[in-house]
């Protein structure tokens, strides 16, 4: 299920080609016996804190789900801070204009590019997967995808595929019964996820399924997501939430290494992450950040490579947990790039 993003949680920003340079694997390994230790104490703090006063509930039925929007946009008219909120991440009840301010965003033609640098082209089938009211499948198909599939279990006007599916404009296949997507074993080269894994319960089981529609050595593509590196990151992007706190629906933010071992251990591999200083934040809706042009052209000529991206991922996790206060980048990615191998 697509849904509103916040946007992330951003350690004040610096110079990112500064913060992640090329690592050096020598280095790396003669730091080790210097570099400081894994961080293994923290304050104790008190009961109850702001984290035992949560009430996390959620709804994934697609009619509550539904019902819940309605009563978004009727507050949204006396609320100008909601109404900005639902603009930004394309959830306004003007749905013709989220579907006309998406594909004017600037991201579809990024993802373009990203899957053209993976060999990807306009004709290999692709999903957009818990597309949501599917603004990236038309967008895509619209710049020239000629198989493109919206999958979400959600046919709702405001919050699933019912628009999409009322479109003359389009060959978009729309699958709306998971029984269905269960068919189509071995059909996709490249899948593509916006804001989506969080919402689900048991990320590995929907993960193995996902994994099931694809050509082995296909592409996902997940963009966007929601993360919590910390546990006050996560309790504060909980309460600030538009709608985890204020409607109870289910918004989950993970660590990104978390997101990553999860995949990894159901028949992915990480091959590519795209940082969160790239391009001003392009693929998140509503960030911006200045644009570093050298960072941009190592992230773009190291995104796959040995020693590349995710060696820089798994540096800045590494790092984290020894206590560094440097700025985050790639544990805020905005793509995390898997490839689906053996087991």
């Amino acid at each position: 299920m697509e849904a509103a993003q916040m946007g992330p949680t951003i350690v004040p920003y610096r110079n990112a080609h500064e913060a992640v340079q090329k690592p050096d694997i020598a280095t790396d390994l003669a730091d080790a016996l210097i570099r400081s230790p894994i961080n293994v104490r923290a304050p104790l703090g008190t009961y109850p804190d702001d984290m035992d006063r949560l009430r996390m509930g959620g709804y994934e039925d697609p009619t509550v789900w539904e019902e819940v929007m309605k009563r978004a946009y009727i507050e949204a008219k006396t609320d100008a801070e909601l109404a900005q909120l639902l603009k930004t991440h394309y959830l306004q009840d003007d749905v013709a204009a989220s579907f006309a301010a998406y594909r004017n965003s600037g991201v579809t033609e990024e993802v373009d590019e990203l899957l053209k640098r993976l060999g990807v082209c306009r004709q290999t089938p692709i999903a957009d997967v818990g597309c949501g009211r599917g603004h990236a499948a038309h967008a895509m198909f619209k710049l020239g995808y000629e198989n493109m599939t919206a999958m979400d279990p959600n046919d709702k006007w405001y919050t699933g595929t019912g628009y999409l599916q009322s479109l003359p404009d389009h060959t978009i296949h729309v699958v709306n019964s998971l029984d269905e997507w269960d068919q189509l074993g071995g059909r996709f080269g490249a899948i593509i996820s916006c804001s989506t894994v969080h919402h689900w319960h048991h990320i590995p089981q929907m993960a193995i399924g996902t994994r099931r529609a694809m050509q082995p050595g296909g592409y996902w593509l997940m963009m966007a997501e929601y993360f919590a590196n910390s546990a006050r990151e996560l309790v504060d992007g909980l309460n600030s939430h538009p709608t985890a706190t204020r409607y109870g629906s289910y918004e989950w933010a993970y660590p990104a290494s978390a997101y990553v071992d999860l995949l990894q251990s159901s028949g992915f591999v990480l091959v590519g992450v795209i940082p969160l200083s790239y391009k001003g934040a392009v693929f998140f809706s509503g960030c911006q950040l200045p644009v570093d042009n050298q960072h941009d052209e190592w992230v773009d000529n190291h995104l796959t490579e040995t020693e590349g991206t995710v060696e820089a991922f798994w540096s800045e996790v590494d790092g984290w947990r020894r206590g560094t206060t440097a700025t985050r980048n790639y544990t805020i990615p905005q793509v995390l790039v898997f490839q689906r191998v053996q087991p």
